[in-house]
């Protein structure tokens, strides 16, 4: 039976996807590498999900490599900071009636993401985050040693909700993020940002029950049913 929930920050709750994704063809681009989006999602395998010290060293084999993989991730890092400054942070729609509703129905909660917490930090209080869930019900970068698709993370947000992997549902934008919940024995459903049909294969290949494009209460509802009498 699913008791808890687990949820991705960055893309799967709150979509600043966007600024990482500028900053990352910014940061390319000062090194020579020129891209749109389209030809970054096919030539950056970690375009989506990160994390961003392999986004750098994929764009450093891509130009001439004349600039360091910590430069790139520096410049990465410099332009996703300024483009954050201009967004407006918070939850996609519909998540907040989706947790309402978790809540009532007494689910355990828990954010598992790899962002590192100086930019956790913004994200939660900026979007109100920080209001639903507890301190100790959210795991970050430094929370663990292991990045996805480990399933340490995923382990952590279980033992943090008391719960056994298998009871915990994980939502995730980004197949590295699906492939830790499946590995750490949770069921997975894939929120992708982008409804692009590479995008959603790549989340289902990844072990997804199945992918949502956005927080809708009814489907929500109706997903957490047919699992629960799957069990």
């Amino acid at each position: 039976m699913i008791r808890g929930i687990a949820f991705d920050l960055e893309g799967t709750v709150v979509n600043v996807e966007e600024a990482h994704h500028k900053g990352h063809l910014c940061a390319a681009r000062d090194v020579g590498v020129v891209m749109d989006l389209d030809t970054a999602l096919q030539k950056i395998p970690h375009f989506i999900g990160g994390p961003d010290k392999e986004i750098a060293k994929e764009i450093w084999e891509l130009s001439d490599r004349t600039k360091s993989v910590d430069f790139i991730r520096e410049r990465d890092r410099y332009y996703y900071e300024q483009f954050l400054k201009n967004m407006t942070i918070m939850p996609r729609p519909g998540f907040l009636e989706v947790f309402q509703w978790l809540k009532q129905n007494d689910f355990q909660m828990a954010i598992g993401s790899l962002t590192p917490s100086r930019q956790a930090k913004v994200l939660l209080e900026k979007s109100g985050l920080c209001n639903l869930f507890a301190p100790g019900r959210i795991v970050l970068a430094e929370n663990v040693t292991e990045v996805k698709p480990h399933p340490e993370v995923y382990f952590a947000t279980a033992a943090r909700m008391g719960i056994n992997p298998s009871e915990q549902l994980v939502f995730e934008d980004s197949p590295r993020g699906v492939e830790a919940a499946r590995k750490a024995g949770s069921r997975a459903v894939g929120m992708p940002v982008y409804t692009r049909r590479e995008t959603i294969e790549a989340l289902m290949t990844a072990g997804a029950s199945r992918y949502f494009s956005d927080w809708n209460l009814h489907d929500i509802a109706e997903l957490i049913e047919s699992l629960n009498r799957a069990y």
